[in-house]
């Protein structure tokens, strides 16, 4: 068994990483642009809605992957009905997994060394002591490390836009800006005082390693009621819509709660394909659309930008 464990942070990000400095091998080369999904806490659906970007994204026509990026607990293979081989391709290397739609999917199952642990609460000694118990191997990799090894080893060719989800909390966007270069965040919150003090915590954190935030999104604002054709608040409102104000960022989306997203998510079943008509499936496109134009734009200024410098070169 292998544990991915945790190490600290620096106290602010290095500059030169945030800019893909450290950008790992040429796992990246053909991809345009590298955008993380993130939340400041758990439970807000933020994977349903990566995957669920990620077809809407390949549907729009635009080559898609993903990488799961919750090394301890991925679950974006088995939301699209798909599992890791038991092998890996081209001795280090790692050769994605093929899923619907043409997504190309990595996980932490990829990596050389087997299956993704669960996490361990043991300390060192206890954990090593439980092991040679059981007799079973342990063996440790930073999760630093691992998350590097897992994007840098990667042959994901040319994609236009690599979606990696990230595990929950406010460290994981900090992390990740050091190791590849990031197109842009979008950030997953919920309605509640608290969700909305959290994704200001997240939107500072990328601003702190020069990630631009594509914008906020808003999930299980209500109840979709598919009889009476409204939606109906489900939980309690934080003002999400002043603090993106206040932070100057843009919110992408708001949507409602459907208990079918979570049953096509245990299913392996892409929710926008099997309730297409849905009034949740429609705000999916929506928000595909958006992101795809704001990656354009940034793009088309990147481009811009690296030929003013070339030309004063």
């Amino acid at each position: 068994m292998r544990i991915f464990r945790e190490r600290r942070a620096d106290a602010e990000c290095d500059s030169r990483a945030a800019r893909g400095a450290a950008a790992p091998g040429a796992g990246l080369t053909g991809v345009r642009a590298v955008v993380a999904i993130a939340s400041a806490k758990g439970g807000v659906g933020k994977s349903a809605i990566a995957v669920n970007l990620a077809a809407a994204l390949a549907l729009a026509g635009h080559k898609v992957g993903i990488l799961d990026a919750d090394l301890n607990s991925p679950n974006v293979l088995a939301m699209l009905g798909l599992q890791a081989p038991r092998r890996v391709f081209g001795g280090d290397a790692i050769e994605p997994i093929a899923g619907p739609l043409g997504l190309r999917i990595a996980a932490s199952g990829l990596l050389p060394g087997g299956e993704p642990p669960p996490v361990s609460f043991l300390d060192d000694e206890a954990a090593h002591a439980a092991a040679s118990r059981n007799g079973s191997a342990l063996a440790e990799l930073d999760y630093d490390d691992a998350l590097r090894r897992l994007i840098g080893l990667t042959s994901f060719g040319a994609l236009d836009v690599l979606l990696i989800d990230l595990a929950p909390g406010l460290e994981q966007l900090f992390r990740l800006a050091r190791i590849a270069p990031l197109a842009g965040a979008i950030i997953v919150t919920q309605p509640s005082d608290f969700s909305v003090r959290a994704a200001r915590g997240a939107i500072e954190i990328a601003r702190l390693c020069a990630v631009p935030v594509l914008g906020l999104v808003e999930n299980m604002v209500g109840f979709s009621c598919e009889g009476c054709h409204s939606v109906r608040p489900l939980l309690p409102h934080g003002d999400l819509a002043a603090a993106a104000a206040a932070e100057e960022v843009a919110t992408l989306a708001r949507l409602p709660f459907d208990a079918r997203l979570a049953e096509s998510c245990d299913r392996g079943v892409i929710f926008i394909r099997a309730y297409a008509e849905s009034p949740l499936a429609k705000n999916f496109h929506e928000l595909a659309r958006l992101v795809a134009l704001k990656l354009s734009a940034a793009l088309a200024a990147e481009s811009h930008q690296l030929s003013a410098a070339e030309e004063a070169g």
